[in-house]
């Protein structure tokens, strides 16, 4: 009896270790998707980004295998139309991980900007049957191959404007050329560009144009462009405006253009000056008056002195309201 219940359970583990290996061979299809790779790290603008990605779960018989798509959007794209893969039939094999890689190679929008781009994946077991399918996005790192600049208005002497500019990214930006652009408010007189060169990330460089005004626009904001090409040959622009400031020119703000036109500032400064000159010449005036009638009033008050006390200059007798002159009596 003891014998025959240990035959029993024996019996009984044994069914159950195949219904569990059974299950394992036929359970629910379970699909996982990761990305595990991506060269280079970040994709450069331009170029090619090698994606590496990882479908686990296609062992289990019941997926029949499994279908990929990749769904790319801007600023991702893929040559050709090798964006659906498929894996054909059962993969399983008892005591060993399956996982099916999936590489794809996606092209770099010359224009992406720095960031962690998304981009849509969608699988399913190989049925592809609408209830089965799964949407899955994964970021992509992107390294903006473009730089930077900040500019300020250095000097403004009579219509010479000179402009500082800096190069605060992280790229050497080639062949830098600076234009003034057609404006409301100002126009180059002469050349509307000029050619810097190579500028490197830190480094700045001073460009001059002789502006001019234009029109009835009372603008003080001159606009400009940058055009230069970046580290992977694409040729840029940015666009940039900064204030010219009104001042007298002396200390290098705005203060007047000769030639086509000029600032507000310049009849600002004028009028300002025609005031100073117009004080000046009143405090003149006002003062010359004043002395002129002080010496009127001297004038008169010593005549009528001269008058009470009977003294003519015209007169050799000495006055009687002199008590004692020196060296009268000694004369007589």
């Amino acid at each position: 009896m003891k014998k025959a219940l240990i035959i029993f359970c024996v019996m009984q583990l044994l069914l159950l270790s195949f219904v569990s290996a059974a299950d394992t061979r036929e359970g629910t299809c379970n699909l996982k998707v990761d990305l595990i790779n991506q060269d280079p790290y970040p994709a450069i603008p331009g170029e090619y980004v090698d994606v590496l990605f990882q479908v686990s779960g296609v062992q289990t018989p019941s997926c029949e295998g499994a279908r990929f798509e990749m769904m790319p959007s801007y600023p991702f794209s893929v040559d050709g139309n090798s964006t659906v893969k498929v894996l054909e039939g059962s993969t399983y094999v008892a005591d060993h991980k399956n996982d099916w890689m999936i590489p794809y190679k996606l092209r770099v929008d010359k224009d992406a900007l720095k960031g962690y781009p998304e981009i849509k994946v969608m699988y399913s077991p190989n049925m592809w049957e609408a209830d089965s399918r799964i949407t899955k996005f994964f970021n992509i790192s992107v390294e903006d191959a473009r730089t930077n600049f900040d500019a300020v208005i250095q000097e403004v002497s009579g219509s010479d404007v000179s402009i500082a500019i800096a190069n605060i990214g992280k790229y050497t930006a080639n062949a830098v050329v600076v234009r003034v652009p057609q404006q409301e408010s100002f126009v180059a007189v002469g050349t509307d560009g000029q050619m810097i060169g190579n500028l490197e990330s830190g480094d700045y460089t001073i460009t001059s144009f002789s502006i001019a005004k234009k029109g009835t626009q009372r603008s003080s904001t001159l606009k400009f462009d940058i055009y230069y090409t970046d580290s992977i040959g694409e040729r840029r622009i940015i666009n940039l405006e900064r204030s010219l400031g009104i001042a007298d020119s002396s200390t290098g703000l705005i203060g007047g253009f000769a030639g086509i036109g000029n600032f507000t500032g310049r009849s600002s400064a004028m009028s300002g000056m025609h005031n100073a000159s117009s004080s000046q010449n009143s405090i003149y005036y006002y003062g010359a008056a004043i002395a002129l009638v002080f010496g009127v009033g001297g004038f008169i008050f010593a005549r009528k002195r001269s008058t009470k006390h009977g003294f003519s200059r015209a007169s050799t007798e000495t006055p009687a309201w002199v008590k004692n002159v020196k060296g009268k009596e000694e004369k007589n």
